[in-house]
């Protein structure tokens, strides 16, 4: 037989004993004796699983409905959504504040640096009587 096979065989196999078992479990629920026990025989060995404390930690308040939960822990979106939307503007605005700074600053700097290559003429002086 192919290994393939042989796997969905041992597959169909736990999934057999595992339908027993739970038969046997509803069974039992009901009040009645289960007719035939599972064969584990056919089950391959687990890890075990760790033991489940017996005093599990319950709030103190515990939340019949999600909507609870929600109101008591979420957010308003409209007031996020408009928080958000005024934090865009704002840096919106600084930043064309910022380049209009960094522009007027440049416009500054490059006029002090033409401002000493200018001739005399350009100055304004008094006209000489001569020129008059």
């Amino acid at each position: 037989m192919s290994d393939r096979l042989n796997e969905l065989q041992r597959q169909r196999a736990i999934i057999q004993g595992h339908l027993a078992w739970l038969d046997s479990e509803i069974a039992a629920a009901q009040g009645s004796i289960p007719t035939a026990l599972p064969s584990l025989a056919s089950f391959q060995p687990q890890a075990p699983t760790p033991p489940v404390p017996s005093t599990i930690a319950t709030p103190a308040a515990p939340y019949q409905d999600a909507d609870e939960l929600i109101a008591k822990f979420g957010t308003d979106t409209k007031s996020s959504a408009q928080s958000a939307r005024r934090g865009c503007f704002l840096v919106f605005a600084l930043s064309l504040l910022l380049l209009g700074l960094i522009v007027y600053g440049l416009y500054r700097y490059s006029r002090s640096l033409h401002e000493n290559t200018e001739g005399p003429e350009s100055k304004t002086m008094p006209a000489s009587p001569a020129k008059r």
